[in-house]
């Protein structure tokens, strides 16, 4: 349980120490009192956010230059509102990364898709259930047109212009300081958009 008594600007003593201890350099975190919203088993509606598109930015970009890929820094701010665990959060969003080493769509779109799935596909079986469907997969096209919209591509090879799974790629990539100049800006775009999906 929070104990607002006992929260300070290194962090909470409470059950979501860890993850407030993640804003201890923005001066907003102890004052949010970040609790898993209780979610309706039927998914009829999404989870209540605890965090501003702003704070959520912020904890991405964070993580993202403490070496976390994208794809784990985006997931990763919207773990305390879907019930996961920070870790388990990072954990389930690497593989995204980079267009899942294929030059796939962008990490962030991928955990994009898992946002918008834990919070509006429910828990029950959706096939045939064309409201409940069309709920989840109506924002899906939106995330993603808004995103190439922004952009002007979803996959990693188009967006950096490299191969970032070839040596040369890679090397090209940190050379041009491309994760920072670019990948900052999908991380950035990636939150607003889903923050903005309702």
């Amino acid at each position: 349980m929070h104990n607002p008594d006992v929260c300070s600007r290194r962090g909470c003593e409470c059950g979501r120490r860890r993850f407030l201890a993640a804003f201890s350099c923005f001066p907003p975190a102890c004052a949010l009192a970040i609790h898993p919203p209780e979610r309706q088993r039927s998914g009829n509606s999404p989870a209540r956010t605890s965090l501003t598109t702003e704070d959520r930015i912020a904890l991405a970009l964070l993580r993202f230059r403490e070496g976390f890929h994208c794809s784990q820094s985006v997931l990763e701010t919207y773990a305390a509102d879907l019930g996961l665990e920070p870790d388990t959060a990072r954990s389930m969003a690497a593989a995204l990364a980079g267009g899942s080493t294929a030059g796939g769509e962008c990490g962030v779109i991928g955990s994009g898709y898992l946002v918008l799935g834990l919070r509006y596909a429910g828990f029950l079986p959706a096939h045939g259930d064309v409201e409940r469907e069309d709920r989840l997969w109506s924002r899906v096209r939106r995330f993603l047109a808004e995103f190439g919209k922004r952009h002007g591509a979803i996959t990693c090879r188009e967006l950096l212009g490299v191969d970032v799974f070839t040596k040369e790629g890679r090397e090209e990539a940190l050379r041009r300081n491309l994760f920072a100049s670019l990948c900052t800006n999908h991380i950035r775009s990636g939150i607003e958009i889903l923050d903005s999906l309702g």
